[in-house]
């Protein structure tokens, strides 16, 4: 039995899925491009041609399909920096600083995560359910002899169990 295909629905769907996709995959191409400059791990790490043609392939894609209202969209986003901009700034600025120290690509992750919690107050469940996955994986590691890694992953879970500590006294002391 031989299915027509629905032309209409799959241009639907792709568009459905490429406006979902696009702005977390774009963020973390710039974000893995602009760490790759100062991490000589992370420039090794990605195939940066076909990296590059796949960030290429999703914009063209993504516009192809965009249809937006600009003005009002750039009004959302001028409200949104007048409303934010010192936060944004306090990111901005201490990732600045941070790649100039040479900090590590997974702890420079782990600092922007911290930041975007504090200053924007994201729930801190996750960061405590991180602690504890990396509490757990601790004892497993060290049965498998990589105590190396489980001394690492042990800094990662106290960094979350502080980030998550935070959050709570900053939600506590009264939100926003």
């Amino acid at each position: 039995m031989k299915k027509e295909i629905d032309y209409k629905i799959l241009k639907k769907e792709l568009k459905e899925i490429t406006q979902v996709f696009y702005p977390y995959f774009f963020s973390f191409y710039l974000l893995s491009l602009v760490v790759s400059f100062f991490s000589n791990t992370l420039r090794n790490f990605f195939y940066w041609p076909a990296f590059h043609g796949f960030a290429i392939f999703f914009t063209v894609l993504f516009f192809l399909f965009l249809k937006l209202n600009l003005k009002k969209d750039l009004e959302k986003i001028r409200y949104f920096i007048k409303k934010e901009w010192v936060r944004i700034l306090i990111i901005i600025v201490v990732l600045i600083f941070a790649v100039f120290k040479g900090i590590e690509v997974l702890d420079f992750l782990i600092l922007i995560y911290a930041l975007i919690s504090l200053l924007f107050i994201l729930n801190s469940r996750l960061s405590a359910i991180l602690a504890m996955i990396c509490l757990i994986t601790c004892p497993v590691l060290l049965v498998f002899k990589k105590d190396i890694i489980a001394e690492t992953i042990a800094v990662y879970a106290f960094y979350f169990l502080v980030i998550t500590v935070l959050i709570q006294i900053r939600e506590l002391k009264g939100g926003k």
